[in-house]
């Protein structure tokens, strides 16, 4: 049919929501650093169960009592008697629940701001709308994190966030202290050392600590290993990365000084879903109590939560903490 291509053309609608889940995927690609691949354990919706979010685990199994290793007993595990099958061990299956809230935004514009805009307002929308479902997320992520126990705190003798003073910033010390506890605990690694994600703030405080000796950019390794985008350097075994949605507990320290939060990781320290529920959403002009066609909406959905391994409801057979959380103040 001739005629001009507009808002009104079949199909057109269907262009602008594959614009929006494009710009959602360019968005949700490793630039987000709460959202990167491989940090967390990817959850799943569950229909027909009020909201809630699953994921599955393969706890490791427990070694054996010490007293067993030392007594070398024939058919003890782990010792055989000779020409016997052991008995057989059983895994562990284990699972976790959280619950998801649904979420989500619009944007409208007017026909005549389109027709006037030297820009194209849609495609425009279609960026900003997915960019912010994206850090939506992150940001849900970054505030989950910041509601575990299990944290050191900066400052000689201090044991609570309101005993962090403005002087009580980040160390190298105090990050191979919080390194030595995940190892103590067991807590795997991602095979080149775990993750930390840091506050500009304290990063500032951290690089500027004479005690961080072994500290190594990012740009004096890249080459050798692949860099994640945001990754600012190793020290002590993590790398890490900057994030201005790392917790800050405004006024939460003693006299009332800022407390940040960093967090340290190994993989699956916390879970996050669901992804698959995400969806872009373009209404044309002309829809009920538009009869005169002057509004376009551009928009995106979502059910998603967050929780840290552990922490979660129905926890069954769930291995313990894989992460732990540095709270210090800043002198930025």
């Amino acid at each position: 049919m001739a005629g001009p291509t507009d808002t009104a053309t079949t199909n057109f609608d269907k262009t602008v929501q594959v614009l929006i889940r494009k710009q959602l995927v360019e968005v949700l690609l490793p630039t987000l650093p709460h959202l990167m691949p491989g940090n967390f354990i990817k959850a799943t919706f569950v229909k027909g169960t009020n909201a809630t979010m699953r994921f599955l685990s393969v706890p490791m199994f427990a070694l054996t009592a010490d007293a067993d290793i030392i007594g070398h007993s024939a058919g003890t595990a782990p010792w055989l008697t000779e020409g016997v099958s052991p008995t057989a061990q059983e895994l562990a299956l284990g699972y976790e629940e959280f619950t998801a809230y649904q979420a989500g935004q619009r944007v409208s514009i007017t026909d005549v701001a389109m027709l006037e805009s030297p820009l194209d307002l849609l495609a425009e929308a279609a960026k900003v709308i997915a960019r912010q479902a994206a850090e939506t997320m992150d940001n849900y992520v970054a505030q989950t994190l910041a509601a575990g126990t299990n944290v050191l705190y900066a400052g000689a003798g201090n044991v609570a966030r309101t005993d962090v003073g403005s002087t009580d910033a980040i160390t190298g010390s105090l990050v191979r202290r919080a390194v030595q506890n995940l190892k103590a605990d067991s807590v795997p690694s991602f095979g080149d050392g775990y993750r930390a994600i840091a506050h500009p703030a304290v990063v500032f405080d951290f690089e500027e600590d004479d005690d961080v000796g072994g500290w190594i950019d990012a740009a004096r390794y890249a080459g050798s290993a692949p860099i994640l985008n945001g990754e600012l350097g190793k020290y002590a075994g993590v790398r890490f990365f900057e994030s201005a949605r790392a917790r800050v507990f405004a006024a939460g320290g003693a006299g009332g000084v800022d407390v940040y939060s960093t967090i340290l990781f190994g993989p699956n320290a916390y879970a996050f879903g669901d992804f698959g529920t995400l969806s872009s959403y373009y209404v044309a002009p002309g829809g009920h109590g538009d009869e005169l066609s002057q509004l376009a909406s551009v928009g995106w959905k979502a059910f998603f939560g967050a929780v840290i391994s552990g922490a979660g409801t129905s926890t069954s057979n769930m291995p313990g903490v894989k992460y732990i959380r540095i709270e210090s103040a800043s002198g930025l």
